[in-house]
């Protein structure tokens, strides 16, 4: 048996010792962690529900838990993070649950029966959150877990994709300046969040923003002008002082050949990679939003956007068919990483809930730098 309680600042080394010992696969596996402090990173984008998982014993069932062989005294066993989020879906404005931070201890992962006891916590551990529908983000080369939860099997709740996010990080060093974007004033935040949420309505799972909430971020804010107002709307934010991605290791034969792909790298002003261990150096560009009259000028805005970036990687989301994908890869040659996008039904809400529908074709692009 676990027993699973909320996390309080107390197991915050816990909390960031889960982040680190379980990265997301890929050619790079990178570690999303939260340094120095787990709870630092809380709360910038929605209220949080961390959730903590420990044997058994932790909480006094010494002999059951010898028995059962779950694991010694007061060891953690896995944890997951719930986020309320004011979202988009079907172009309507409304309160959805993001499913994310999912770790499990290396010691007790493939076992089913962990995953139903976690899952079917949920409700339980996020009675005040109002969100009737849940989503979340998978990583498109985790197979198995990508198999497993769309699998439908009992117990589990179900798992449906719509489409790939592919979150691009591109190279500070091909930007250049064209000055299109300016520093927006803090009382100009209310139309360029009024402007931002009605071209964001497109997408499913785009952000909702609003002045309180945008400052709360910490972003800086930048707007294009246009004749009746903001034609465009960005956010560079920086993170790193309490969230990171962090390089674990490389594949074969790149882990061997770093160095010399690094200095290529500088010389094509491509993303040079951190060593193992270490960071990437990047900032979001978040809440992105662009009017139909600056849609073609987009790979100019980029450039500008990069040349405004404090750090050596910018990095954006954008769904799988956007148009502005292709000219983005073939511009600014960014390292790209694919997830896959999920509803997520405890109870079938997506379906019988009154006051939520089917998705109705919009393509899913949350916003990257809340995930």
């Amino acid at each position: 048996m676990i027993h699973l309680r909320l996390a309080t600042p107390d197991d915050d080394a816990t909390l960031r010792a889960l982040l680190r010992s379980n990265p997301m696969p890929g050619w790079v596996s990178m570690a999303m962690t939260r340094e120095p402090s787990f709870f630092a990173g809380a709360g910038h984008f929605g209220r949080e529900w961390v959730v903590l998982g420990h044997a058994a014993e932790d909480v006094g069932e010494k002999k059951d838990a010898r028995r059962t062989g779950i694991g010694e005294a007061g060891e953690a066993v896995g944890m997951y993070v719930c986020t309320e989020q004011p979202l988009h879906w079907n172009g309507v404005q409304t309160q959805v649950g993001y499913l994310g931070g999912l770790r499990i201890n290396p010691r007790y992962r493939h076992r089913l029966r962990l995953l139903k006891i976690g899952y079917a916590s949920i409700p339980h551990f996020t009675a005040e959150c109002k969100a009737a529908l849940w989503y979340t983000a998978i990583a498109s080369e985790n197979r198995t877990a990508r198999r497993l939860l769309e699998a439908g099997l009992r117990g589990l709740p179900r798992y449906r994709p719509l489409n790939e996010l592919v979150t691009l990080a591109l190279p500070k060093a091909r930007g250049r300046r064209h000055g299109a974007w300016r520093r927006a004033m803090p009382g100009e935040l209310e139309n360029l969040c009024r402007f931002h949420n009605q071209q964001a309505g497109r997408y499913q799972f785009s952000p909702v923003i609003d002045p309180v909430r945008a400052e709360a971020t910490g972003a800086v804010f930048y707007c294009i002008d246009g004749n009746a107002g903001p034609s465009a709307v960005m956010a560079l934010w920086n993170q790193q002082a309490y969230k990171q991605a962090m390089a674990c290791a490389y594949r074969l034969p790149l882990n061997a050949l770093l160095p010399l792909y690094n200095g290529y790298a500088r010389l094509a002003k491509r993303i040079v990679l951190p060593p193992p261990g270490k960071a990437l150096d990047q900032t979001f560009l978040a809440f992105l939003a662009v009017s139909e009259t600056c849609e073609d000028e987009f790979p100019m805005l980029i450039e500008d956007a990069l040349a405004l970036c404090p750090t050596a990687v910018m990095s954006l989301g954008l769904h799988a068919g956007h148009r502005w994908l292709d000219p983005v890869l073939k511009r600014f040659r960014p390292t790209a990483y694919r997830t896959w996008i999920y509803t997520v039904a405890f109870d079938d809400v997506v379906q019988h809930c009154a006051c939520i529908t089917l998705p109705d074709g919009r393509p899913a692009q949350p916003e990257v730098a809340v995930l």
